[in-house]
């Protein structure tokens, strides 16, 4: 048999949250990326949100590197800055895939890339294009809120960070932009190409469409100005929205007193009969957004369900009724009116009480739904892939990631519309899909980049170069930048100072590198446009000639001199000569320094033998790292071995049964039954947990296993309480004991003349307060098996609010066309269930009828709550980890790092982290395993860098330092002598350190210093920091 050839990289086509969490992921396991996008930047719908829920995050600053410039938080998507662009990964926009052949492991992609007309690496971002542009298009960006020219860049922090001209016929009588560029980056002649790549696997991306409301004639979009869809009404509260983050009505400007949000706007149709997933809780957000950014204005909310079902979604519901006052109407629009004197909005429907009525706003926000994208059906012809009945990516229950052709995989909305979290989990699943199709082929196709011996220069005078770029007319038109120079060239230390033409264009890295050996630099100050871009594209220029990037001080000349003193150039040229002279004079205390590289274990722990720990295990033990599998009972198989049948048909006992096998069978997967982790202690490459077992009548045993990360996957469990005369009646049963009749005893079901379900069921000792999620959609199941074995038996669900969302709805839709009825109940008037002579009584309070209904059923199914792992608190406890409010595990970030704790090399799958379906939590599972390879994948672990540092002789042992840390990382070391030889001081570990600097701010003895911002590297005897103005 001849051996498929396999290659070391992986197309991911789709930029946007998705598309780069998968391209980072790959990247830092090994494999070379190209990141498509058709859009002129990558981002996403993402990139044009203002904030998340429920924390309300900035979405730029927790989606880059620079979330407060220096931040040490975690990011998603480095790529919005180029200067965090991953060596590994090849960006390629206005791209789009048009054919791929070959077989999995050896791809051939045809990529059609459109012209963009601006040359990426000499376009300086001087505006100069856009200002002389006569031509005004709708902004995509603001959402067509605003125009922009025809020249333009894509969004505030663009990647590429380079402008784009959409050409069009009144280009050629024109061609200003390409005269008037500096630096001659723009060619209207630019002309299509096609490239051809070969790649390992594909990852498709693609994300999904707003539905344009404009043919819902009823509804004014397009004809009324204040009518806006969500989209837009995000732009407005951003503060880079078109209105800087103020809310106001497009038609004149006035802030609303009253606005209405109307939902299911292109989702629960007939045109779209699916829900949409997201529409609810941004709705929500934005109204809590109203509120918070115009007090006193009225928001009201009309749904027909409150599908608030992910994780602290429902606290977020709840609160924005209590605290901030949001009203919600479940009804259905019919139409909207305009008043013609006031532009206000008129909105008719019917209550609840079928009822006709109306109300007026100043502005209504239509929540508008998810389409397929518009290249999907020629994507799919292209990649020979299927698409579902809705226009959406087809996929399996249990391969939740793969698309129909081998070695393609698909991640985020493209599959079926999701939020931002469970796109993210996604791409860190599907990028663990294409590690196992191309094992041990990471760092084939990786060209490491080699730099000369690192100087010794520690005992050297300082010999500094200052370097300052004109980048006219951005910078030299207003700061006057050989002023500037000459000023810094009689500052002590300085042996060279240079003017560059462009410093980041061909020739002024060259320059720099020139200099740097001709005048034995040994520090260099730059000063250019912003370190949020270009800092590490000067960190390698001097790294090229030997000398450590700490040795490097970069000045803001553009973004802190010449852009925010542009009507006064004395004054940007002062203050520009003062950040240069305060720069020299650190630069003179600066000292080199680096990470440290460490040996590590590149093995794994998973706690947990349900269907998230089974599966994390195999992935993992597939990529050729030892696993140490720990399940607290005598089986495998947690939550799922009470699962026999699914919404969709896979059969999930057969799922198991498989798992199970192949975890037996697998080498690689020590599986420790009847076990549980006693004792934890380490950091990411490196912890030591002890574990013991007991079981079989023997006491019990205890060892030790070293090991790089940890999976945790401790599952959840049904509740069980005392309601609703659940364990005092015989036909009182849950969802799952019904979902095993219906399985095992289907003669049971033609017997049976009515059958009651109730819907979230709660505990009358202690408050459930999150939705399970999965709870509806196994009642349409069961409803739905009752009906075809028997369709005369009666079948009533009563409920607060159905949740099937995403393609889910096609079971609530199936089960009403069978007769199954639905009654809705309010909070106050829940189900009241008898025993009268043993027959059950079920009483409720329909809300439409206003009345009480009697029900005398055979069969009464109750929704009961997946509640957390008992031994979530004591495994918390023993790991360090946060537990969130209902007593799962909490993750580091909500939406953007689902799947990682704060502390490094633990990740989290399946029920313990939130009550979840089983595609779900496969693809989570899934993703543990990916941000595991990130760190397994490594052959040694780099710690360290800009981190806090203790000088124990200092330390007094006042333990301000381990209460003040966000991050618990101080401990107090037993061996080491602090101040007059105590025992005992404190010890920062570096690999665990994030470098926020409390510690350091905090000690009341001055013992703890920051890497590259000690105390006498920022307060400086000789040249002050906050020292008097320079004369211009």
């Amino acid at each position: 048999m001849v051996q498929r050839k396999m290659l070391g990289s992986v197309m991911v086509v789709g930029a946007g949250v998705g598309g780069m969490r998968a391209a980072i992921d790959l990247a830092d396991s090994g494999y070379k990326v190209y990141l498509l996008d058709s859009a002129p930047s990558v981002g996403g719908i993402v990139a044009q949100l203002g904030f998340m829920f429920p924390t309300h995050d900035c979405v730029l600053c927790r989606g880059t590197s620079d979330h407060g410039y220096g931040c040490s938080r975690p990011s998603i998507s480095p790529f919005l800055l180029d200067h965090s662009r991953h060596p590994a990964i090849e960006i390629m926009t206005n791209s789009t895939v048009v054919g791929a052949t070959g077989l999995p492991g050896d791809f051939t992609v045809t990529v059609h890339h459109r012209p963009r007309y601006v040359d990426v690496d000499k376009c300086i971002n001087c505006d100069e294009c856009s200002r002389v542009c006569p031509v005004d298009l709708g902004s995509e960006y603001q959402a067509g809120l605003v125009t922009r020219k025809a020249a333009y860049k894509p969004s505030v922090r663009a990647a590429p960070n380079a402008y784009v001209i959409e050409r069009g016929p009144y280009c050629d009588p024109c061609r200003k932009c390409e005269e008037i560029c500096p630096t001659g980056a723009i060619n209207l002649d630019e002309q299509e190409s096609y490239r051809e790549i070969r790649v390992g696997a594909i990852i498709l991306a693609v994300g999904y469409k707003l539905y344009d409301p404009t043919p819902a004639e009823e509804l004014g979009y397009g004809r009324y100005p204040n009518v806006i869809t969500g989209l837009q009404f995000e732009r407005l509260t951003s503060r880079s929205g078109p209105t800087e983050g103020v809310v106001e009505r497009p038609s004149d400007g006035r802030r609303p007193e009253r606005i209405a949000w109307i939902q299911c706007v292109g989702s629960r149709d007939q045109a779209h009969p699916y829900c949409s997933s997201i529409c609810c809780m941004y709705a929500t957000k934005e109204a809590v957004l109203a509120k918070q950014r115009l007090p006193g204005v009225e928001c009201e909310i009309f749904i027909m369900d409150e599908r608030a079902f992910s994780k602290e979604y429902t606290a977020y519901f709840t609160q924005s009724k209590d605290l901030w006052n949001v009203d919600y109407t479940r009804c259905r629009i019919s139409e909207i009116k305009e008043d013609p004197g006031t532009q206000n909005l008129i909105l008719h429907y019917h209550d609840e009480a079928g009822a006709l009525q109306s109300k007026t706003f100043d502005m209504v926000v239509l929540s508008v739904g998810s389409e397929p994208p518009p290249m999907a059906v020629a994507l799919a012809e292209d990649m020979d892939i299927e698409l579902n009945e809705y226009g959406f990516c087809k996929f399996d229950k249990f391969e939740p990631l793969d698309t129909s052709r081998p070695g393609v995989f698909v991640a985020g909305a493209f599959a079926t519309p999701k939020e931002i979290a469970e796109t993210v989990i996604d791409a860190s699943g599907a990028a663990a899909r294409c590690m196992a199709l191309l094992h041990g082929k990471s760092g084939t196709e990786i060209t490491k980049v080699e730099y000369p011996p690192e100087k010794d220069v520690s005992g050297e005078e300082p010999r500094i170069g200052v370097f300052a770029c004109l980048c006219r007319p951005t910078i030299d038109g207003i700061v006057d930048v050989q002023n500037v120079l000459s000023s810094a060239g009689q500052l002590p230390g300085v042996v060279h100072v240079q003017a560059l033409e462009y410093g980041c264009l061909a020739g002024g890295p060259e320059a720099m590198r020139e200099a740097i050996r001709a005048h034995n630099l040994n520090r260099v100050i730059i000063g250019a446009c912003t370190p949020r871009t270009h800092l590490a594209l000067f960190h390698d220029v001097v790294r090229q000639e030997g000398l450590n990037p700490q040795l490097l001080e970069f000045v803001s000349l553009r973004d802190n001199c010449a852009w925010v003193h542009r009507d006064d150039p004395r004054g940007a040229t002062r203050k520009a000569r003062e950040e240069m002279r305060v720069a020299v004079a650190r630069s003179r205390h600066l000292e080199p320094y680096g990470k440290e590289t460490r040996e590590f274990s590149r093995s794994a722990l998973v706690i947990g033998g349900g269907l998230a720990g089974m599966t994390s295990a195999l992935a993992i033990a597939d990529e050729g790292h030892p696993v140490t599998l720990v399940e607290k009972t005598d089986t495998l198989g947690g939550y799922l071995a009470h699962l026999y049948q699914t919404a969709e048909g896979p059969n999930p006992q057969r799922l198991l049964k498989s798992l199970i096998k192949r975890v037996h069978n697998h080498e690689l997967i020590d599986l420790c039954h009847n076990t549980e982790v006693i004792g934890f202690e380490g950091h990411v490459g490196n912890f030591k947990a002890r574990l013991s077992c007991s079981g079989n009548g023997e006491p019990p045993r205890c060892w030790e296993v070293e090991h790089g990360v940890v999976v945790v996957a401790t599952g959840g469990a049904e509740y069980k309480g005392n309601v609703y005369l659940y364990g005092e009646h015989p036909r009182v049963i849950t969802q799952l004991d019904l979902e095993k009749k219906l399985s095992l005893d289907i003669d049971m079901v033609r017997d049976l003349k009515q059958v009651v379900m109730i819907q979230c069921v709660n505990s009358p000792d202690q408050e459930i307060p999150y939705c399970s999620r999965t709870c509806c959609t196994n009642t349409m199941k069961n409803a739905i098996l009752i009906k075809k074995i028997n369709p005369a038996c009666e079948v009533y669900v009563l409920y607060k609010d159905l949740i099937t969302y995403g393609f889910r709805e096609q079971y609530y839709t199936e089960a009403r066309e069978r007769g199954v009825l639905f009654l809705r109940y309010r909070d106050e008037d829940e189900p009241k269930v008898e025993s009268l002579n043993g027959e059950l009584l079920v009483k409720v309070k329909d809300v439409i009828l206003g009345q009480e209904l009697t029900f005398a059923p055979d069969l009464l199914s109750l929704s009961m709550a997946i509640l957390p792992a008992p031994s979530n608190p004591q495994l918390a406890k023993l790991l360090g980890l946060p537990l969130s409010s209902e007593g799962f595990f909490m993750e580091d970030n909500l939406k953007l790092r689902p799947m990682d704790f704060t502390r490094e090399g633990i990740y989290l799958a399946g029920l313990a982290h939130y009550p979840k379906f089983i595609e779900e939590t496969i693809a989570q599972a899934l993703a543990t395993a990916g941000r595991a390879m990130t760190i397994l994948s490594k052959e040694r672990l780099q710690v360290g860098g800009t981190i806090a540092i203790v000088d124990q002789v200092k330390c007094v042992g006042c333990l301000t330092c381990v209460r003040v840390c966000p991050f618990h990382i101080p401990q107090v070391d037993p061996t080491a002598q602090g101040v007059g030889a105590i025992i005992g001081a404190a010890y920062i570990e570096p690999s665990l350190c994030t470098g926020c600097g409390t510690c350091t701010s905090e000690c009341p003895a001055n013992a703890i210093q920051l890497r590259h911002y000690r105390d006498d590297q920022l307060v400086l005897a000789e040249e002050p920091i906050l020292g008097q103005w320079v004369a211009a």
